[in-house]
């Protein structure tokens, strides 16, 4: 089972989200990484979309290992609300992809992409949520 995950919004270090605690305690930051796609404000908080990597669009965040991920992953998904009792299309679906470590070494993660209409969402041009969301508040 892939040991790894990609957070780029409210489970990032240094944000407020609820279930960060959690995680912290039941995986490893690894690194600052990031992977092609595009990142929006949805409401409250963030969604990334898939870009092919020739587009130049970056979604920034980090990179955790996960300690027992058959456990950690099922809670993960509840918090994303994409396991099966949420009501259908769901907001977002875990999927492998590749990201780049800041140190530039490709790895294999789990990451949570946003599957609806991006129509009439703010772009978070800068592709980072930690800088829009400093910006923003400041």
């Amino acid at each position: 089972m892939l040991r790894y995950l990609f957070v780029y919004g409210t489970l990032r270090k240094t944000q407020d989200g609820r279930l960060h605690p959690y995680l912290k305690k039941r995986a490893v930051f690894i690194d600052h990484a990031s992977l092609p796609g595009k990142l929006y404000q949805i409401g409250c908080y963030p969604g990334a979309v898939p870009e092919p990597a020739a587009s130049g669009f970056r979604v920034h965040g980090e990179v955790y290992r996960l300690l027992d991920p058959a456990r950690l992953l099922p809670i993960l998904d509840e918090y994303e609300e994409c396991t099966g009792h949420f009501p259908q299309p769901h907001e977002y679906r875990r999927v492998s992809a590749s990201v780049t470590l800041a140190d530039g070494w490709p790895l294999k993660a789990w990451v949570y992409w946003f599957r609806h209409s991006t129509a009439g969402l703010r772009q978070i041009s800068s592709g980072d949520y930690l800088d829009y969301r400093n910006r923003n508040e400041s």
